[in-house]
């Protein structure tokens, strides 16, 4: 017997994950793993302990060269990081 009201399953799994308020969870997972291809491997470098509270992202920078860099991106930057996951994660970026 052969069902009539299907589904696709990406419907069907973005339905779930947003019932289960894990969409935005998901996006921010997105957005730390997409980090390296965003600012490119030197910057990446350069910075650790990324996380995301309250839709801000956190970034432990090495060098102060590298703050100051980020620092003048940052608009840009969170263009780019929302852009990327296509949701509104990102409202601030804090450099310490």
């Amino acid at each position: 017997m052969r069902r009539r009201n299907s589904e696709a399953l990406d419907q069907v799994l973005q339905q779930v994950l947003k019932e289960n308020h894990l969409d935005g969870k998901l996006s921010e997972v997105r957005l730390i793993k997409n980090w390296e291809s965003i600012v490119g491997p030197q910057l990446a470098a350069q910075t650790e302990k990324l996380y995301i509270r309250n839709q801000v992202l956190y970034l432990h920078v090495k060098s102060a060269i590298v703050r100051n860099e980020l620092m003048l991106m940052r608009a840009s930057l969170i263009k780019k990081l929302n852009e990327s996951v296509g949701t509104q994660s990102i409202r601030n970026i804090v450099l310490r």
